[in-house]
C-alpha cells in the first residue's frame, strides 16, 4: 500500500467492472429524478429536449449501456438538485 492514495488504484479499476456499473446506475437514477415520467420513453422524451441529445441516447443512459459526458452529468445534477444527488454518498458515512 502506497502513501499516495492515487497510486493505490490502477486505471482499470475505474474503467471497467463495478465502478462503471455503479456510475451508470447512479446517472440513470439521476435522470429519473430530474425528468420524472411514467415510462422510460417519457423520461427520454423530456430529457432529450432539455439536454439536446436524441431520445435513443437517453434510453441508452437509462439502460446503463453508455457513459454520459461530464457536461450532461453536471446539467442533470443541477436539474435534480445537487443535495438530492449526493444524499446516498452522505448516508454511507453515518
Amino acid at each position: 500500500m502506497r502513501k499516495n492514495l492515487s497510486q493505490n488504484a490502477s486505471r482499470r479499476d475505474f474503467s471497467t467492472g463495478d465502478h462503471q456499473c455503479r456510475s451508470r446506475r447512479w446517472f440513470a437514477a439521476l435522470l429519473w429524478l430530474a425528468f420524472p415520467g411514467a415510462s422510460e420513453r417519457d423520461v427520454a422524451r423530456r430529457a432529450s429536449g432539455v439536454l439536446e441529445v436524441s431520445e435513443r441516447q437517453v434510453i441508452n443512459w437509462l439502460r446503463c449501456e453508455n457513459d454520459a459526458a461530464l457536461r450532461y452529468v453536471t446539467a442533470v445534477m443541477v436539474l435534480a438538485g445537487v443535495l438530492c444527488a449526493l444524499e446516498p454518498i452522505r448516508g454511507r458515512g453515518e
